[in-house]
């Protein structure tokens, strides 16, 4: 399947990145685009090419989808916004992104992650996934308070009988990509993210898909910001994103094809 097709990178989970453009010229300020964890590191990937085509620079920040609308509110610059298409409507309805420009990119899963190496447990039913989650001394995934993800697993091991089992045993974190990697640093053991994150942080093996009936499926989406300083250049790297290299990048990642 091409969810397991990823090549491992050694993507930085951190704040941002700076994707470095060839010399064809000084450009005093790069186009910033605001992303949610979950696309990542196809983002990542097909600014290389949109750089190499363009020679404009992209300043790429990560953070969870809460975050980002809070981020545009207390007046950080971005150019474009990556978000679920939820979160980008209520952005929107804020005035913070262009309404009118928002476009569905593709939509994602919840997976299970282990650290490389470590036995996979089964999880191809609600049952097996209820047994593998209390027999594992620690999970982690993003914080409820920023993350409609979160929220869905609370719930979940809530409708299980686990919550309380769980509770002392979960780590919460900024947005999925950190979950995974503390499981990759073994500061947990099993990691529950949207697949595209779990498949973007070496060190850690996507176990698979949690079953169709206690998962959720998140539409993403890309719009440009209200307050851009380039809309050209944002409005064609979201047009790649929406073309042919970028649909096959979101592909790799385990992202299904928009609605």
């Amino acid at each position: 399947m091409a969810i397991h097709c990823l090549l491992r990178r050694g993507l930085l989970a951190s704040a941002a990145i700076l994707v470095a453009a060839p010399a064809r010229g000084v450009q005093p300020v790069g186009l910033r685009v605001l992303c949610a964890g979950a696309m990542y590191a196809s983002t990542h990937d097909v600014i290389r090419g949109f750089t190499a085509d363009t020679g404009r620079t992209v300043d790429l920040v990560v953070a969870n989808p809460g975050a980002l609308g809070r981020r545009l509110r207390d007046g950080e610059r971005a150019d474009l916004v990556l978000n679920s298409a939820r979160q980008l409507a209520a952005m929107a309805a804020a005035g913070l992104v262009d309404g009118t420009s928002i476009v569905e990119l593709g939509r994602m899963r919840i997976g299970l992650g282990v650290r490389a190496g470590a036995p996979r447990p089964e999880i191809a039913t609600p049952e097996q996934l209820k047994q593998a989650l209390l027999a594992a001394p620690g999970v982690a995934y993003a914080d409820p308070t920023g993350t409609p993800l979160g929220v869905h697993v609370l719930r979940m091991m809530d409708a299980m009988g686990i919550g309380t089992d769980m509770a002392p045993r979960s780590m919460l974190t900024h947005h999925g990509m950190a979950a995974a990697e503390a499981v990759a640093a073994g500061r947990s053991t099993l990691v529950l993210a949207q697949a595209s994150e779990i498949l973007a942080v070496p060190g850690v093996a996507l176990v698979g898909l949690l079953p169709d009936s206690v998962n959720l499926v998140t539409a993403y989406a890309g719009a440009i910001a209200t307050r851009c300083t380039d809309r050209p250049s944002a409005q064609a790297l979201l047009h790649r994103l929406l073309g042919p290299e970028g649909q096959a990048r979101l592909r790799q990642s385990g992202f299904l094809p928009a609605a």
